[in-house]
């Protein structure tokens, strides 16, 4: 904890976790405790910057300096941990402190751990027992060696067991013992790294298993984020991260959702708001009825699917591998050419030290994990690596046009009754029938009935969901059926003549239709409209800016309406009343011919060509099936996250072409060094394992640029 800026009544200050924040505040306030005054703290934990705000004082300023310095002294050296005890509207601090438990400081002490014994062994140790402690050490990675061959595999793990053994043999124990130390060092970075790339995800999607609170028979009280349930009200303040998917049921607060949605700036949820596990308070206090927690929550199931992500590895992964693999067999024939050409063991040695498999076997799985962790955390979702390097290589995007290009919460505008039957009866029994099903339209119109207050009580049969033509039930013994034009005019043979002047009027530039029949009459249209999204006409040009050949947009809805937001959009290609088969085709038919396609969609009838596609997308307020279906999820409102992925996988592939690149040329230059004798084979262990620890960092940097969060 540091003082960046003080003035009077005002101050500063970095800190690096909430609890340091809670432990300030109570500090502060013990040590005014004699004056009259308050002291307010705001924090943002993701920039790590709070302000200390209270009587303008010059006197107060320099005591609350010398607090946070005196502070500051304590953190340097421990790791502070809150146990928190509250009333409502109070807080008590005890506080423990721990030793620090950092990673890396972990990671280094292993590390040096391990040259110490090195190199404390060998100069102590007697020159008569020196080769049997080198054969004990490297004992371990002569056996991978056997146990590869054994298994008839001539991998990286023979390769090093030759560089030591060939070193061995030729009586250079202490070169044989600083090559199995490298190589033991590459391994412990090695796992280091992977292990990194785990927690990262962990830690960005499963939050902190702190303290939670919860009101329960209204008295606020303490439990385990373990113990919280379905129907809690969970009381989340300031500072801390919300553990629950719910709903505001209290209070006003600014969320930070960047980690969910890919949003640069704090949220305002007030009540009734919608919020997820794992996003942050800013400033606010929120109570929030839990509709999902633990592994049910949203983030859990991110987090879920990117760990699992490893079965669907991308092809170039799969290439780079196998490429790695194919390489060793070559450094063994290489070896034995210089042998015979220089009769130099040492020489033909080092030819086995600069492996090419290692870092490219390391380097490229880091890099897609770290491509997919970095486009979560802009609001997508990517299912496998291989999704990854399509995603990159787009040039066909097929586009839903309701709930995708256009606002997910569409509204009722006008309905039309016909032959006897009243608005009021149209609309009671479309909604007691799309009720039945999650859609933004289908929500429309129960939301649409629900502020007529009409009650729409289950009169009728069983409802029977017809995909991309409509819905089909029995009410009082007569065929019941709401869709679209072509579902009710043609397919159910429902006559339109004594409505088609009134259905006209209707119509309209972005209205659709929804046409209401009972028995073999036509009782209603229901005229629905769907606004644009704010940035719906940004993302086109965005994907026309990427390259992408080929802009579709397909919809259900009739040629009026495709056309006028096709217009309103500058898209040159659409199809209006697309049914599912139509869709399917569409993507088959491109995809013969050469191009890349992704197909982006929210709807059961999206399904099947979401599972058609090469990428399918799906939003977050989609279907269940289209959300099983897709193979990247958009967790946010924001079409650009889907643009913000394609950027990171086009990053990604060069990436990886690079490092294969640098790889290829440290190492053949590394060869070259050593057959000539420029330099040692303990040498060329150590800069080879320096350049695999280069690759890997340089695989785990982020893709796009900082955002700045507020």
């Amino acid at each position: 904890m540091t003082v960046i800026r003080s003035h009077p009544g005002r101050i500063r200050f970095s800190a690096q976790t909430p609890e340091a924040v809670q432990l300030l505040q109570q500090e502060a306030e013990a040590a005014l405790d004699q004056i009259e005054t308050h002291v307010a703290v705001k924090y943002n934990p993701r920039t790590k910057r709070g302000l200390l705000t209270f009587e303008k004082s010059s006197d107060l300023t320099n005591l609350l300096v010398d607090v946070i310095e005196g502070m500051a002294h304590q953190l340097a050296s421990s790791t502070v941990s809150v146990d928190v005890q509250k009333t409502a509207d109070e807080v008590a601090v005890d506080v423990q402190v721990t030793p620090p438990e950092d990673d890396v400081e972990h990671s280094v002490w292993i590390i040096s751990k391990k040259v110490m014994n090195h190199y404390m062994g060998r100069m102590f140790m007697p020159p008569t027992l020196l080769p049997y402690w080198t054969a004990f050490n490297v004992a371990p990675l002569i056996w991978k060696g056997l146990n590869s061959l054994g298994q008839r595999k001539l991998d990286v793990n023979v390769l090093d067991a030759a560089a030591v053994g060939a070193a061995f043999a030729m009586r250079d124990y202490r070169t044989a013992g600083t090559i199995n130390l490298l190589l033991d060092i590459s391994a412990t970075l090695e796992d280091w790294t992977k292990e990194k790339s785990r927690r990262d995800i962990a830690a960005l999607f499963d939050g902190e298993k702190k303290p939670v609170w919860v009101l329960r028979d209204d008295e606020p009280v303490v439990v385990s984020s373990e113990e919280l349930v379905v129907g809690d009200l969970v009381v989340v303040r300031s500072g801390a991260r919300i553990p629950v998917d719910g709903v505001v049921a209290d209070g006003l607060a600014l969320v930070n959702q960047s980690s969910m949605t890919g949003e640069p700036f704090a949220v305002e949820k007030g009540v009734e708001s919608e919020v997820y596990s794992g996003t942050v308070v800013e400033e606010g206090r929120i109570i929030v009825h839990a509709n999902a927690v633990g592994s049910d929550t949203r983030f859990s199931k991110i987090a879920k699917i990117l760990t699992e992500s490893d079965e669907r590895k991308a092809e170039i992964h799969c290439q780079a591998v196998k490429m790695a693999d194919k390489i060793v067999p070559f450094s063994f024939v290489l070896a034995g050419l210089v042998y015979v050409a220089t009769r130099n063991a040492r020489q033909a040695a080092a030819v086995l030290l600069a492996d090419y498999s290692c870092a490219v076997k390391l380097a490229t799985p880091l890099a897609v994990r770290s491509a997919m962790l970095e486009a979560a955390h802009n609001g997508a979702v990517i299912k496998g690596g291989k999704y990854l390097e399509s995603l990159s290589k787009l040039d066909a995007v097929v586009l839903d046009k309701t709930g995708t290009l256009t606002e997910a919460r569409p509204e009722v505008v006008e309905i039309c009754s016909f032959n006897g039957y009243t608005d009021q009866f149209v609309l009671q029994q479309a909604a007691c029938m799309e009720e039945h099903f999650p859609h933004p339209v289908a929500d429309a119109i129960v939301r649409k009935a629900d502020e007529a207050g009409l009650v729409h009580s289950e009169d009728h049969a069983e409802v029977e969901y017809i995909l991309a033509h409509g819905i089909v039930t029995t009410l009082d013994g007569q065929r019941t059926v709401l869709g679209s034009r072509h579902f009710v005019h043609e397919d159910e043979g429902i006559s339109f003549d004594v409505a088609e002047d009134a259905i006209a009027e209707c119509s309209g530039a972005g209205i659709s239709l929804l046409y209401f029949a009972c028995g073999d009459k036509l009782a209603g249209v229901i005229a629905i409209k769907d606004p644009l999204r704010g940035d719906a006409g940004r993302f086109i040009r965005n994907l026309e800016q990427m390259d992408v050949e080929r802009i579709i947009m397909l919809t259900g809805d009739g040629e009026d309406t495709a056309a006028s937001v096709a217009a309103d959009l500058q898209l040159k290609e659409y199809y209006a009343q697309a049914l599912p088969d139509e869709k399917t085709a569409l993507l088959n038919t491109l995809r013969s011919q050469g191009y890349t396609v992704a197909m982006v969609g929210d709807g059961i009838n999206d399904s099947a060509a979401l599972t058609a596609a090469d990428v399918g997308v799906s939003m977050k307020h989609g279907a269940d099936i289209a959300r099983e279906a897709c193979d990247i999820l958009l967790t946010g409102e924001r079409l650009d996250s889907f643009t913000d992925a394609m950027e990171i996988a086009k990053r990604t592939m060069r990436r990886i072409r690079c490092n294969f690149m640098f790889i290829v040329a440290s190492n053949t230059l590394l060869i070259g060094l050593g057959i000539v004798g420029v330099i040692t084979p303990a040498l060329m262990a150590l800069l080879h394992n320096i350049g695999t620890v280069v690759t890997c960092v340089h695989s785990m940097r982020p893709m796009l640029p900082a955002r700045t969060i507020a």
